[in-house]
């Protein structure tokens, strides 16, 4: 909130950079694919709508999972700076295919630049408190393995 004075950020120790992400967030689903929509269409914030501080929309995570499998939903919420390429398109990229990307790598790649940074960076910061509360226990570990 504007004037509530200051925020901490809190950071971990070198115990905590030793025992890595697993020891955060789990380990994620072999499946990859199935492990991300799980985590974005079924668990309990999935229809739950979130406002991301510098995107001027409310949406939820299982729209957002469908805005990058969907080819015409991914058309549909392009405008203004927001532009959401094809998976197709995106898997032909050269930069892409010069690093060798999988398909749920870029697909993850994609849900991160969209309005998710702010689910998944409260998931890895634990902060601010409210997208915290909204995350409803869900890690969107495979997804963030894949990011």
């Amino acid at each position: 909130a504007v004037g509530a004075g200051p925020r901490m950020a809190v950071f971990g120790g070198l115990d905590d950079f030793h025992r890595g992400i697993a020891d955060k967030i789990g380990l994620p689903n072999a499946r990859l694919m199935e492990g991300m929509e799980s985590e974005h269409c079924r668990r309990g914030d999935a229809n739950d709508t979130f406002t991301p501080g510098n995107y001027n929309t409310t949406t939820t995570p299982a729209d957002e999972w469908e805005v990058v499998t969907d080819a015409s939903k991914g058309e549909a919420v392009s405008s203004g700076h927001r532009r959401v390429r094809r998976l197709e398109d995106l898997m032909r990229d050269e930069t892409v295919v010069q690093a060798g990307l999988r398909k749920e790598e870029v697909l993850a790649l994609q849900l991160y630049t969209g309005p998710m940074f702010s689910k998944y960076n409260a998931v890895l910061r634990g902060f601010p408190a409210n997208m915290v509360d909204g995350l409803q226990g869900n890690t969107y570990t495979t997804t963030i393995y894949c990011i």
